[in-house]
């Protein structure tokens, strides 16, 4: 390492310094600004004029990317009249979007700038207040909107002139870039223009309060007194579009609008609408769950891709849901999916492939998914979140957020990471890399074992996963392989897929932050957790890594960025060093790496280019949304750039359907890791009117992905589905009501029979009730009653239950009569016998009557049960 031509300016250092590894040179440059970096703006055509913003309000611009930087925050001091000029201090950056030269500084003493030539010369905004929320026409350079708190509200520092009226959100328009301002709407809260899509440009949708009297309220719950309106740029009267709608939304043709539903409970619905606000269609999401609030992830496809915190508050989740073409037939996508406390959510899309997309969502139990969410009292969480919804209309969707400053992290466990390659429709695990970046197997439970990486809600931890348009199928992040997510440093590696996600290795140890240049030609990272005098990159998107050391001195990395398109082979890397900021300049042209050749030839031994298509790796054909997409990118092993000039050449050709193409309908649901969309329960699939006379009704669980272009190939079939349980006819319950009074009859009866004064009136007790008759003495000894008469024995055998299947004791055999009693006596005759004999033996030596004794006459008309006919006689 030599150091080269050291340079000293007003308010920072800049030092030249040219790296040497093995014949390899990277020219590095670095500047110590008075703080650290907050705010970048790349600028112009050619994205060669950066202007940089501090943590303390000071302002650098360099008109070469980076190599060299000016202060110029000198420039803004305001003159005073009699007195000393006052220092500037910015306190934010604007740009507009369809004028890459123009750009708008904000102070924090009401003095506000616009440039309109890349920063080179600035003039003065007559707006006297401070600006609180600005943004530019979508399509005219000299419009612009810009809101400001009036100078009664606390916080706000009063002059002489200032209206001393009630505290409220104004909005303001200019059409002559800030020379002049007319009112449009007071006691805003959110607003934003309209969209290019649906030809509303020049539309002001906004937020207000209805009532405009006193101190206006912040919006940190769902209010009724709040409306969504809009106005056209020709100032005519505002028009009420949704009476109770407190957040909308414009994102590319869809609006929607958050409308209270009940103020008590904090629930709202969400309305959308697909052609400008003509017509408004209520959310349909099957699941029947007070909404509180949603997240509008992506709309860039054809179809809504939304969150929706159900009041989970404890474990930070929501669901997510993806629409039909008329985008507001939800079915379930993924459930939860982990949100921030600012609604960001970690859920991504690969933005240089169509229709993947990464998420993290918590494997809870289902017992624990409660849905209590209790109101925040707490007055600076309440401020936030006003400040949030006030300033959310101009913030997109999650995917256009994804390069803005990153959110605060929080606590979070059991989380999984999981890939769709077709729009959400099918959700599955990360497969994990073999080996290390080392070369050692990784030692993982086969069943348990996948890919984990963190997202934006833990950002200012672990940088989260990454992808840029034109670095064709590179993904990068920082995670861990096993059953789930951990937050451990020692266990956070950096891993990197070239493929579109479809397989992962394990790019290096540690927690890196990482940046693409050369249309993904080349990857430029550093330490990410602690301090570094290190940078990595790779020239082969990660077959081999090099390092190289910034100086003698260690830094705190906050980011490394390169020009929007990611094109350049120049980077910025900055960070802190103590309470300073530092940035360098790295220029890896100096390498001396050749520009690529042979692109029209790819694929051949002397071309550096190959061609290569995505898949989801279900695909024999390399489909993906019904589609062969077939890019040209460099090969690993050629050493050379691809240049900032360079054009992807790419073919496409149609598939034949898979199930993989078709997501489940309303009222279906898949697993992660399945195909099958199975029936939901969820109240969300209505009822025939044949389930009256039907158990099962089929219906439709698959429906295409908006925006697939397979042909052919695979159908779904059908789903067949159970009727609800029917209503019981009034025939049915003259039935059941029988059934149940014939129960009741049957358990009175049964309780009556256990009594022993019902048992005392009807009950038959056999010997106990001759217990008392006395007979003629016969022999020297007499019983004293019947009972004693037959001896213990058989007294006992009776109370055991042995003769439970004979005949009743001939002293009972009158009460048997007819043919039953024959039959039974026929059927037992033997037993009886048998039995008699056994007695008379286990009696012997007992006292018996004589065989003198009479017997009992039968009863008239009744046959003889035991003995024949010639010894009845009568009764004495």
């Amino acid at each position: 390492m030599r150091l080269c031509t050291p340079l000293a300016t007003a308010g920072f250092l800049l030092l030249h310094i040219c790296i040497c590894d093995a014949g390899k040179k990277v020219s590095v440059k670095e500047v110590v600004f008075d703080s650290a970096v907050l705010d970048i703006q790349w600028m112009g055509d050619d994205q060669k004029t950066v202007i940089t913003l501090t943590a303390k309000g000071r302002l650098y611009r360099s008109t070469n990317g980076g190599e060299t930087w000016n202060d110029i925050t000198d420039f803004f001091k305001v003159d005073v009249p009699g007195g000393t000029p006052e220092p500037f201090t910015a306190s934010s950056l604007s740009k507009s979007p369809c004028d890459q030269n123009t750009i708008l500084v904000s102070g924090t003493k009401r003095t506000n700038f616009v440039s309109n030539n890349k920063g080179a010369t600035w003039k003065r905004i007559r707006q006297r207040s401070q600006i609180h929320t600005v943004i530019f026409h979508k399509t005219r350079p000299t419009w612009m909107l810009m809101s400001t708190w009036t100078s009664s509200c606390k916080g706000q520092t009063k002059q002489a002139g200032d209206d001393d009226g009630p505290c409220n959100h104004q909005l303001y328009i200019s059409k002559d870039l800030g020379k002049t301002f007319t009112l449009v709407q007071s006691y805003v809260v959110q607003f934003n223009w309209g969209s290019t899509e649906a030809n509303q440009q020049d539309r002001i949708y906004f937020t207000h309060f209805r009532t405009k009297r006193g101190d206006q309220p912040k919006l940190y719950i769902w209010s009724k007194d709040v409306d969504f309106a809009y106005m056209e740029g020709n100032m005519r009267r505002p028009t009420t579009l949704v009476p109770l709608g407190n957040k909308f939304l414009v994102s590319h043709s869809f609006l929607f609008v958050a409308k209270v539903k009940d103020t008590a409970s904090q629930t709202v619905t969400l309305m959308i609408s697909p052609n400008g606000g003509k017509t408004f269609n209520a959310a349909q999401i099957p699941m029947d769950i007070d909404e509180k609030s949603y997240t509008v992830l992506d709309t860039s496809e054809g179809i809504v891709m939304i969150h929706v915190n159900h009041g989970n508050k404890e474990n930070q989740v929501g669901n997510v849901y993806i629409s039909d073409a008329q985008g507001y037939r939800f079915t379930l996508s993924l459930q939860n999916n982990v949100r921030g406390s600012g609604g960001d959510c970690e859920f991504d899309k690969v933005l240089s492939l169509e229709g993947v997309y990464i998420s993290n969502f918590k494997d809870i139990p289902q017992a624990a998914d409660a849905n209590s969410a209790k109101g925040d009292d707490k007055k600076k969480e309440d401020s936030e979140a006003a400040q949030e919804v006030e300033e959310a209309g101009a913030a997109g969707t999650e995917v256009d957020k994804r390069r803005t400053p990153r959110a605060k992290a929080k606590s979070e466990s059991i989380v999984r990471t999981v890939i769709s390659f077709d729009k959400g429709s099918v959700w599955s695990y990360l497969k994990p890399p073999r080996v290390d970046s080392l070369g050692k197997q990784i030692e993982c439970p086969p069943d348990r074992c996948w890919l984990h990486l963190h997202g934006v809600t833990n950002s200012n931890n672990y940088a989260p996963f990454y992808s840029t348009e034109n670095a064709i199928g590179i993904i990068m992040g920082t995670g861990n392989v096993g059953p789930y997510l951990r937050f451990e440093q020692d266990q956070v590696n950096t891993y990197l897929s070239r493929d579109g996600g479809l397989t992962w290795m394990e790019a290096h140890k540690g927690a890196f932050i990482y940046e693409y240049g050369d249309h993904g030609g080349l990857v430029v990272m550093a330490d990410d957790v602690k301090k570094t005098k290190l940078v990595v990159f790779s020239w082969n998107e990660g077959q081999s890594w090099y390092d190289f050391e910034l100086s003698s001195m260690p830094l705190e990395v906050d980011n490394v960025v390169t020009e929007p398109n990611a094109t350049s082979t120049k980077f910025l890397l900055y960070g802190t060093r103590g309470d300073t900021g530092v940035m360098y300049h790295l220029d890896f042209e100096t390498l001396g790496q050749p520009l690529c050749k042979g692109i029209w030839a790819a694929d051949s031994v002397s071309s550096d280019y190959e061609t290569w298509s995505p898949s989801d790796g279900k695909s024999v054909e390399k489909c993906l949304m019904g589609k062969q997409v077939t890019y040209t990118r460099r090969k690993q092993t050629s050493e050379c750039f691809n240049g900032e000039k360079f054009e992807r050449p790419t073919n496409r050709k149609t598939c034949e359907c898979t199930q993989e193409n078709f997501e489940c309908e309303v009222g279906f649901t898949r697993k992660v890791g399945s195909m099958e969309c199975r029936f939901a329960e969820d109240g969300s699939l209505p009822v025939p009117a044949s389930c009256k006379r039907e158990n099962y009704f089929t219906a439709n669980a698959y429906r295409k992905v908006v925006g697939d272009a397979c042909e052919g190939g695979w159908t779904p079939s059908p789903a067949q589905v159970p009727c609800p349980p029917k209503p019981m006819s009034k025939g049915a319950w003259s039935v059941l009501g029988s059934l149940g009074m014939l129960a009741g009859i049957m358990a009175v009866v049964t309780m009556m029979s256990n009594s022993e004064k019902v048992k005392g009136v009807f009950g038959n007790y056999g010997f106990d009730g001759y217990s008392g008759i006395k007979y003629a003495g016969i022999g020297s000894r007499t019983p004293e009653s019947a009972l004693d008469s037959v001896g213990t024995r058989f007294d006992a055998d009776f109370i055991e239950g042995d003769q439970d299947d004979f005949d009743a004791p001939q002293l009972m055999g009158y009460t048997s009569g007819g043919d039953r009693q024959n039959d039974r006596g026929d059927r037992d005759r033997d037993r009886d016998r048998s039995r008699g004999e056994d007695t008379r033996k286990m009696n012997a030596g007992l006292e018996s009557a004589s065989a003198t004794v009479p017997k009992l006459a039968k009863p008239p008309g009744t046959a003889s049960v035991a003995g024949p006919a010639d010894d009845d006689v009568d009764l004495l």
